[in-house]
């Protein structure tokens, strides 16, 4: 049994105590970090869906269960920005999206996004974006284009509904590693008996790229769910309201230039404004037994009707 060994039974059985207590603090590690990891996605999430409240501190250590120096560290280190800077950002690029989509006035934009007037958002965004709000208008504003689509999507109204899901982060830009969060989402369905035929596949886009820094974006793969959502994964919340969903039949490879022609010549003709920067996109079948030209995607872009906007600048 120990023929390929130059240890006996006791010396294996020594140096297994000694590195015993190395292994244990490891396995103590990691289930602190998954714990950390849980805790502040659950604040990630929270913050997404109540970004224009007032924050109280110590309510959001409380439903983590962390010291308020605890959680702002732990926040740093997993997000990578401070609490108040993650919470300023993400209500500033929501300014940005407003002002780029509609043609409400920085008055309301200010209301809109948390700021008490159109002088302190127009200060701050200048700060951040190192443009005032009327350039930053005129440089990423879409301008129409000659070219004509003849996209019709559908406009229906969606319940809330849940996803079960994995964070990309960068792993979207390596193919290799983009498969590898795939791979693992589906080994979590195959593990828990999911059946593929009865459950859609889907990722989601919390971010408009260009306003938010790359590395910043948020990006999920995942799994609608109809019971409550696994603690194992994060889970993000799919608003309720009135979507529009664009069918495309073909390579994924495609769907950037779709995305493209639906903000750019779309959206400009139509009777909507993109409600903010959320999409997602579901995957009806599968590249596993679908060739690839029939691939059939759905985009999800929840929409305001424009004269909504109109009424209320």
């Amino acid at each position: 049994m120990y023929a390929h060994t130059v240890y006996s039974p006791e010396e294996l059985k020594m140096i297994l105590e000694k590195r015993l207590p190395t292994l244990n603090r490891w396995k103590q590690k990691q289930d602190t970090k998954n714990v950390h990891n849980q805790a502040i996605q659950s604040i990630v999430n929270y913050i997404s869906n109540h970004l224009f409240e007032d924050f109280d501190i110590i309510t959001l250590c409380q439903k983590c269960g962390m010291s308020e120096y605890h959680f702002r560290r732990v926040f740093k280190f997993i997000v990578g920005e401070n609490i108040g800077n993650y919470i300023q950002r993400l209500r500033l690029e929501y300014a940005a999206h407003l002002l780029t989509s509609t043609e409400y006035t920085l008055s309301r934009i200010a209301e809109l996004a948390g700021y008490q007037n159109k002088y302190s958002i127009a200060k701050a965004f200048k700060k951040h974006f190192g443009v005032s709000t009327s350039l930053f208008k005129e440089r990423f504003t879409p301008r129409k284009r000659n070219a004509h689509t003849s996209l019709t999507p559908r406009i229906i109204m969606i319940n809330k509904m849940f996803v079960s899901c994995l964070e990309v982060g960068k792993a979207y830009e390596n193919k290799f590693q983009y498969k590898m969060v795939w791979d693992k989402l589906l080994y979590y369905a195959r593990f828990n008996r999911i059946d593929k035929k009865h459950t859609n596949f889907v990722s989601l886009s919390l971010d408009n790229p260009a306003i938010t820094p790359e590395d910043k974006c948020r990006f999920y793969v995942g799994i609608i769910m109809n019971d409550i959502p696994d603690a194992k994964l994060n889970t993000v919340q799919i608003p309720n309201g009135r979507y529009a969903i664009f069918r495309h039949i073909g390579s994924y490879d495609f769907l950037c230039d779709l995305y493209r022609i639906i903000y750019e010549e779309w959206f400009p003709d139509s009777q909507y404004y993109p409600q903010n920067t959320f999409s997602f996109e579901v995957y009806i079948n599968s590249p596993c037994d679908t060739d690839v030209p029939e691939l059939i995607t759905d985009i999800y872009i929840p929409v305001l009707k424009k004269k909504i906007f109109t009424d209320i600048k």
